[in-house]
């Protein structure tokens, strides 16, 4: 979770370790959500940076976190830190309708 001056800024859900969805090695950020606010950017920002020490603290050498790319902000941070795309999906939305499928909204989410 990361702290903001109203409460709750931002959390992510993740999992680590050979027993869990991640695998051997890896820290898994199944779902991560910001606060939509002035400080939405930055705040992702520092979620990120959460999720980096977790993995670090756990020994997890990777760090896994998936956003649709309609998400752009989101999606343009993670490749700024050097993710890359490991699956490739498709949403579809009723009358296409984006839904929280925009820019804007920075969220991590990975559909495995």
């Amino acid at each position: 979770m990361v702290e903001g001056a109203h409460g709750i800024a931002a959390f992510a859900v993740c999992h680590y370790g050979p027993s869990s969805e991640a695998g051997t090695d890896t820290c898994y950020v199944k779902f991560g959500a910001v606060r939509d606010a002035r400080s939405a950017e930055h705040d992702y920002l520092r979620l990120l940076d959460a999720c980096e020490a977790l993995a670090v603290a756990a020994g997890m050498s990777n760090l896994l976190a998936g956003a649709n790319m309609a998400r752009h902000e989101a999606y343009r941070h993670l490749v700024a830190r050097g993710f890359r795309t490991e699956i490739l999906g498709v949403t579809m939305h009723r009358q296409n309708d984006p839904g929280y499928c925009r820019p804007g909204a920075y969220i991590i989410d990975d559909w495995r």
